[in-house]
């Protein structure tokens, strides 16, 4: 675990609870990109770009407004 989070899930109080949820998502994730393997097959992500990446740390953020013009 990066130190960051090893960091914030000592100071949440219930760090096992805080690791926990840390896996799950994990898994989530994980999950999802084998569901997207199998959609669009090996290699998929080799086409998405540094401004695909932008766009969607923007989108994730919350500033969907800059991207929908």
């Amino acid at each position: 675990m990066p130190d960051e989070l090893a960091d914030e899930a000592q100071a949440s109080g219930n760090a096992s609870a805080y690791i926990a949820a840390a896996l799950r998502e994990r898994r989530r994730i994980q999950d999802d990109l084998a569901i997207m393997a199998d959609l669009w097959g090996p290699g998929w992500q080799d086409g998405i770009g540094d401004d695909d990446r932008a766009r969607a740390a923007r989108l994730v953020g919350g500033d969907a407004t800059a991207d929908a013009a």
